[in-house]
């Protein structure tokens, strides 16, 4: 993905949505996709665990639901 076609999908958003990136692990690889998702801030989380989670991880769920946009790379399913 370039620049110009992450910044078009970006301008689509509301401009208060969070963006996020898919975290852990070494190297990097191409953008190929930006996928809604609802997340939660995790609020115990260790160095090697992202700061949001997919509410499903939590008791109590709907509290504190944000919707996001999550950067999305071509090896991003095997973490």
């Amino acid at each position: 993905m370039t620049a110009e076609e992450l910044i078009a999908q970006l301008q689509a958003l509301p401009p208060e949505t969070p963006v996020l990136v898919e975290g852990y692990e070494t190297g990097f690889d191409d953008i190929v996709e930006l996928t809604p998702e609802q997340v939660v801030r995790y609020r115990h989380a260790q160095e090697w665990d992202g700061e949001y989670q997919a509410p499903d991880r939590f008791s109590n769920p709907e509290i504190g639901v944000l919707q996001a946009a999550v950067i999305r790379g071509r090896r991003g399913h095997r973490r």
